[in-house]
């Protein structure tokens, strides 16, 4: 089922920069008296409304590299806050709430932003002019979020198990144009490990520590499910999965090694050679370039796992005229030198 893109009006006064915002909130801290704080002063000349509001956000590290986030609040008016690019993906569980934004505010052409309650919203850094989010007021709104440090993320799926398809790897690790990498239905452990925080009273004593115990299990679930959440992923920015670009894909993913040039694949695709790389981009977060130069490397580990090949042979059958080259992309690609990788192949 398609899920709606939404086009947001936003207030024509400046939007509160995120990092404004967040230090107000922190502030706010130190106000609680029994209660939830009242929201009062100002941010930068975007003021709070006179009649308040309520407050509550908690923040801790779960593990190095990943930051939870919970926040639970009452505004009497909308809020507009401003996301300035960032290299973190976040992961947003919405639990209450019409959060709206949209992708780009920066350069005058905003694209939507698809929120969806009951579903993992993941989406990549946007270096394309940030984020503008709309907070409804005269509402709750709550939600959980992780901020994902991307270079800790293969270490993360590698301890837990964890094998994830090279190509949904490279769209983790590369997107950086706000793209909605998924809005999917949520796994039964997942869904319950969110109910879990959200059956929880927000105003007892006992709520910061379970929510410490809750974020962990609920990330841990996350990354042992991405693949799943992963799978159903769609964007308003994504390209449409066209046949010519299907076609390209299989032609380098069935022939790594031959010397394909862009205008070669260009012509397979029925397309103009900028029409193909901005396909592929979307589509992988690669260009035409990059995604060949992956298919080699993934050609080249497949022959030292499974064949008794010398590693200048693995070379030349994986495309690389030059051993050197080869030897380096291979160490930049999987942290170690090719002889060494196929030894840690086959003590595993």
């Amino acid at each position: 089922m398609p899920i709606r893109s939404h086009s947001v009006p936003f207030a024509s006064t400046p939007a509160i920069p995120e990092d404004d915002f967040n230090a107000t909130m922190w502030r706010l801290q130190a106000t609680r008296h029994g209660g939830l704080p009242t929201l009062r002063g100002s941010l930068h000349n975007a003021h709070w409304p006179d009649d308040g509001g309520q407050l509550t956000q908690l923040r801790h590290t779960p593990w190095e590299g990943a930051t939870a986030l919970f926040f639970d609040f009452r505004l009497q008016h909308d809020l507009h806050i401003r996301l300035e690019p960032q290299d973190e993906l976040l992961l947003t569980f919405f639990l209450a709430g019409e959060v709206k934004g949209t992708i780009g505010a920066s350069r005058g052409h905003l694209r939507s932003l698809d929120f969806q309650r009951g579903r993992a919203l993941l989406r990549t850094p946007n270096h394309d002019g940030g984020y503008l989010i709309q907070v409804p007021g005269a509402c709750r709104n709550a939600f959980v979020q992780f901020r994902l440090r991307r270079a800790q993320i293969p270490l993360w799926l590698r301890s837990l198990g964890v094998h994830m398809d090279v190509h949904q790897m490279e769209r983790l690790m590369h997107l950086n144009n706000g793209t909605v990498l998924c809005n999917a239905a949520l796994t039964a452990r997942v869904r319950a490990a969110l109910e879990r925080i959200r059956s929880q009273k927000v105003e007892a004593p006992s709520f910061a520590p379970l929510f410490q115990a809750h974020s962990v299990e609920l990330l841990t679930y996350v990354l042992l499910d991405l693949m799943e959440l992963l799978r159903p992923a769609r964007s308003s920015t994504k390209a449409d999965g066209s046949a010519g670009l299907r076609k390209v894909r299989s032609c380098i993913d069935e022939a790594p090694a031959r010397d394909w040039s862009v205008a070669e694949l260009a012509a397979e695709a029925g397309c103009s050679e900028a029409q193909l790389q901005r396909s592929l981009r979307a589509d992988t977060g690669q260009s035409v370039h990059q995604y060949l130069r992956n298919a080699r490397l993934d050609l080249a580990a497949r022959l030292l796992r499974e064949t008794a090949l010398p590693v200048r042979q693995v070379s030349e059958e994986a495309g690389w005229q030059c051993h050197g080259r080869f030897g380096a992309a291979f160490r930049e690609r999987h942290g170690m030198a090719p002889l060494a990788f196929r030894r840690g192949s086959e003590i595993n």
